[in-house]
């Protein structure tokens, strides 16, 4: 990617490997004595058991396990040994295979072993979303719930339009998405998509793949002609979004369109019918001491407002969002599930899958792209020739291999489904995995894209999809088509 063509140092782990590169790193900082005892035993629940974990990482196993070079791995733990603070920048991507909640975790605990958390500036940063106090039970509503409502995950939507779920699903209301070109398995998305028994509404600005299968397509407003309230998971501040011109035709808010279901199916509950600035308020209204002073008045007359979080800002300093107060290296909650109460590996299950990976010998991550923000703009034509047609990254020894070089086309495929790329030979790619984007728009590249390929199944926590989680294998696509 640009940040690794940017940064001092790049290393490649095998995909879905990080929890053991963390793990191994913490090893590394233990053999040398340089973990913070004060911090682990004031701060954490379960340091001897998670110490135990460690020790079964040493500096060569982790090395087999991630395809690193173990000189590698030494140095970088020997330098987050020694350097205070160490931050840890883990984005959105990093969990996506089967064991991406144990990665999560794992990472989360090198800072506690180092005693990073403790100082400005250091420990683990993934999202700033959690840091925005707002009431957001209020806006969803569960004050009006009277009891449990059926629930179906989003990342399994193929499977749940296309099994006989009970109740089953026979209507899709789909807002701020596109799951036929975004979800796992596009092609069982799909089928169930185009079940005759489904009614499918579509609330969009255009006719996204999702929009071919829709009953009923209603227009929606673009961020320019409505009112919003802005929080972030990079930054702490509010924003406020005022409209900057009127809505073109028919296009209505997603508030707005609601708040017109509400009124036409004949319900009474006010708080259906509140207003944008409304909802706002509530959601400014609870009571957090970081949102002392700023009112949607505020917003509305400077723009936008930084909560009140302290500078510095140590996120934890009163305590951990968990039972005990403190970072659980440890979870009885994780144990009461059936889980690992300690952070592990789980390997990927299949870049992991020896058998597997004699019928499909390459791994395929698909990262996001620097012209599209997942399938939104994927149709503007200027930003797509920008972006150029999908294109998968090879290896020199893995094209060589499949007789493939630069330019050529080819065919990625296993047993889920296939997309058509133009390969593009690089080192930047270690043997045995190979690199697309995603965002293209099925339609508008021949009809998939890589997301045919994925598989739909949950990850170890969270229930998170597995898009880096893929094997595949590449062929050439004979002249002419």
């Amino acid at each position: 990617t640009r940040t690794a063509a940017q940064a001092d140092e790049h290393l490649a782990p095998i995909p879905g490997t990080d929890a053991a590169l963390a793990l191994g790193l913490a090893n590394i900082v233990v053999s040398m004595g340089a973990h913070d005892l004060d911090s682990l035993r004031r701060h954490t629940v379960g340091w001897e058991a998670f110490g135990q974990r460690i020790a079964e990482f040493p500096p060569e196993r982790v090395a087999a396990l991630t395809g690193l070079p173990v000189e590698q791995i030494m140095a970088l733990g020997e330098r987050i040994a020694t350097t205070r603070p160490t931050a840890i920048r883990a984005t959105m991507g990093l969990q996506r295979h089967a064991g991406g909640g144990n990665t999560l975790r794992a990472l989360a605990c090198l800072p506690a072993v180092t005693g990073d958390w403790r100082h400005p500036g250091g420990g683990l940063s993934y999202s700033t979303g959690a840091h925005h106090p707002l009431d957001t039970a209020i806006l969803a509503g569960e004050h009006l719930r009277t009891g449990p409502v059926p629930s179906r995950s989003m990342t399994r939507l193929g499977e749940h339009l296309t099994s006989q779920d009970d109740p089953r699903v026979l209507a899709m209301f789909v807002i701020t998405a596109n799951p036929a070109a975004s979800n796992p398995n596009q092609g069982l998305v799909r089928a169930g998509l185009s079940r005759e028994d489904l009614f499918t509404v579509v609330l969009d600005q255009f006719p996204t793949d999702t929009v071919d299968y829709a009953d009923l397509v209603l227009p929606s407003t673009m961020q320019t002609e409505h009112a919003d309230l802005h929080t972030g998971y990079g930054h702490l501040y509010l924003a406020w979004n005022a409209p900057a011109v009127a809505p073109p035709g028919e296009c209505l808010s997603t508030t707005e369109t609601f708040r017109r279901l509400a009124a036409t199916m004949g319900l009474t509950e006010p708080s259906l019918f509140d207003s944008d600035e409304e909802l706002a308020e509530q959601a400014l209204s609870s009571g957090h001491p970081w949102l002392e002073g700023i009112t949607l008045k505020r917003l509305q007359t400077d723009g936008f407002a930084r909560l009140n979080v302290p500078t510095p800002f140590l996120p934890f300093a009163e305590g951990f969002p968990t039972p005990s107060g403190k970072l659980e290296l440890f979870s009885q909650r994780a144990a009461d599930d059936g889980l690992d109460p300690l952070p592990g590996f789980v390997p990927a299950a299949e870049v992991a899958d020896d058998a597997l990976a004699a019928r499909y010998p390459l791994a395929l991550i698909s990262a996001a792209g620097h012209h599209f923000l997942n399938t939104i703009f994927g149709n503007n034509p200027e930003l797509r020739r920008r972006a150029g047609p999908p294109k998968v990254l090879l290896h020199p020894d893995d094209a060589a291999a499949r007789g493939l070089v630069t330019g050529a086309v080819a065919r990625v495929h296993n047993d889920r489904g296939e997309f058509e790329a133009v390969v593009e030979v690089s080192t930047t790619v270690r043997p045995g995995v190979a690199a697309t984007i995603k965002g293209y728009w099925a339609k508008l590249t021949g009809g998939t894209s890589v997301n045919a390929t994925v598989d739909e199944r949950d990850a170890d926590l969270g229930g998170g999809a597995v898009y880096h989680d893929n094997r595949v294998e590449i062929t050439p696509v004979a002249a002419g088509g």
